[in-house]
């Protein structure tokens, strides 16, 4: 994926928090943008120029995003919406790949596995919250912190299998309780 750098750098010293925010919300979820506009453009040369004109257009319109609500689903609809008006101005030009009753698919199909997605996240802070500090102290040193099984075992004086053991379990336990939390329906 290609690095964020298409963005206004001539924004002023009164813009330092807005940008920290904008790059702040940008780094979380720009996999899931880049995704957006590879499911339109399947070429990944093509896809790697959208996307940095998709960055720009992010940060130009960063102040119509309504804090509080989700910067993923806003930031995937606006790539939609560029790679789709991208993908309309080539076929103009004569280069055909998606009609728009596919492209209107595609969108259907992407906007309901990020709203599932959203709904998966939500369940899983829930049932973090529901683990005792110990575990959730295990899970963010391990994922979070990127710390080995080895080295979480040797500083709090545990076995490495004891440590991916219990690793096992704590990823069971949550994987269930988010599908309890959603009903089964979504596997």
């Amino acid at each position: 994926m290609p690095a964020l750098t298409a963005y206004d750098a001539s924004a002023g010293p009164g813009d330092t928090d807005r940008e920290a925010r904008f790059v702040e919300a940008f780094e979380s979820s720009s996999r899931e943008v880049f995704a957006c506009v590879l499911s339109v453009l399947p070429d990944r040369s093509e896809a790697d120029d959208v996307f940095q004109d998709v960055c720009a257009v992010l940060w130009r319109k960063f102040d119509e995003f309504e804090a509080g609500t989700s910067f993923t689903r806003w930031a995937c609809a606006v790539a939609f919406r560029e790679a789709k008006a991208h993908a309309r101005r080539r076929r103009r030009r004569g280069s055909v790949r998606l009609d728009e009753a596919a492209l209107l698919r595609v969108e259907v199909v992407r906007a309901a596995a990020s709203e599932l997605l959203e709904l998966k996240r939500e369940m899983l802070t829930e049932c973090l919250g529901k683990l005792s500090e110990t575990d959730r102290a295990l899970l963010n040193e391990f994922y979070a912190e990127n710390v080995t099984a080895a080295e979480y075992a040797q500083r709090h004086g545990r076995s490495k299998d004891g440590v991916y053991v219990k690793l096992g379990r704590l990823r069971r336990r949550l994987f269930d309780c988010v599908q309890r939390g959603l009903g089964g329906a979504a596997k």
